[in-house]
C-alpha cells in the first residue's frame, strides 16, 4: 500500500506477456514516496478583520504558515447544509475537535473556530495535513472578536455591506441618509440558540441565531440605530448579519463603520471598514 511506505526510491519491474509476442517485455517501474512535511503555523487571525490574539467561540478565522494544506487550495463542499471538518486533506483541532474548514492550501487555511470553546481561557490549535500534525499552537478564548468583512479581503477599506436595495456599497453606489445598511462580520462570540458548527443558517426565522452581548454600531463616529444582530441566512453559522439605519446626522462621503460586541469593537482608525453615505 503506498500509504504506507516510507519515504524513499522503490524500484521494481513490470513483465508483459502477450500471446503476439515471442519474448517477455520486462519494464522498469521507479517509486518516490516523498515524506509530508511538518505543517508550521506562524498566525492565526480574524478572517474578516485580519486582527490577530485571541480566538473567540464560531469564529471565522485564518491560519497562516507553511505547510498548512495541499499546494493548490481547495475550496469545500457542503454537503447536506453542513461544511465538512476534512478539505483538501487538511484538519484543523481545537483541544482535538476538527474544526469546519472553508478552504485549504500550503500557506493559509481557513476554518471556523468550534462553539465548544465557549467558556475556556485558552485553546491548543493543530493543523493535519495528509496525517501528519504541527506543534499546537495556544490561543486565548474571547468573548468576541468583532471583525468586518472588506471588498479587498484584507480588512481595510469598503466594508462588504449592502445597501437597503441589496446592491453592494461603495463610491459609484452611496446609500441616502435615513436609509439601512447590512453588514457582513464574524467574530460576535457564542449566540441564542448555541450556534452549530459548520451548519449553513436557513433563511427562516425560526433558524436565526442572535449574539448572546449586544451589538451597537456607529458611522462616522454617530451611532447607528441597530435594526437586526443576528444569522446571516444561507451562510455558515459564525457569520453575522447586521442591519443598521445610517443616522440623518451622519457625515458624508466614506465613512469609517465600527461594530461593537459586548466591549470589543471592530477595526478602526486608519484600517476600519468604510460605507459611502450620500
Amino acid at each position: 500500500v503506498p500509504g504506507s511506505l516510507a519515504a524513499g526510491k522503490y524500484t521494481g519491474s513490470v513483465v508483459i506477456n502477450s500471446a503476439y509476442t515471442l519474448v517477455a517485455t520486462t519494464v522498469p517501474v521507479t517509486l518516490t514516496v516523498a515524506a509530508i512535511p511538518t505543517p508550521v503555523m506562524t498566525s492565526v487571525a480574524n478572517a474578516a478583520s485580519y486582527a490577530t490574539g485571541g480566538v473567540s467561540p464560531g469564529e471565522n478565522i485564518v491560519i497562516f504558515g507553511t505547510g498548512v494544506g495541499p499546494a493548490d487550495l481547495v475550496k469545500a463542499t457542503v454537503v447536506n447544509n453542513v461544511f465538512p471538518t476534512l478539505v483538501g486533506a487538511t484538519r484543523v483541532l481545537f483541544d482535538g475537535t476538527p474544526a469546519p474548514v472553508l478552504y485549504a492550501s500550503a500557506q493559509q487555511t481557513s476554518v471556523m473556530v468550534p462553539y465548544g470553546v465557549n467558556g475556556r481561557t485558552s485553546t491548543s490549535i493543530v493543523v493535519e495535513y495528509s496525517g501528519v500534525q504541527s506543534a499546537p499552537v495556544s490561543q486565548a478564548v474571547v468573548a468576541t472578536v468583532p471583525g468586518l468583512y472588506t471588498l479587498n479581503a484584507q480588512g481595510t477599506g469598503p466594508g462588504a455591506i449592502l445597501n437597503h436595495d441589496l446592491t453592494v456599497n461603495g463610491l459609484a453606489n452611496p446609500e441616502k441618509r435615513g436609509s439601512f445598511i447590512a453588514i457582513y462580520m464574524t467574530g460576535e462570540g457564542q449566540t441564542d440558540p448555541g450556534g452549530a458548527d459548520g451548519v449553513v443558517i436557513p433563511p427562516v426565522l425560526s433558524a436565526l441565531k442572535h449574539p448572546v452581548l449586544p451589538v451597537t454600531v456607529t458611522i462616522g463616529g454617530i451611532d447607528a440605530p441597530v435594526l437586526y444582530a443576528g444569522s446571516a441566512a444561507s451562510l455558515i453559522s459564525g457569520v453575522m448579519q447586521v442591519n443598521v439605519t445610517i443616522p440623518a446626522t451622519a457625515p458624508t462621503g466614506t465613512q469609517p463603520v465600527v461594530v461593537t460586541v459586548g466591549t470589543t469593537k471592530s477595526q478602526s482608525g486608519a484600517g476600519a471598514a468604510t460605507v459611502v453615505v450620500q
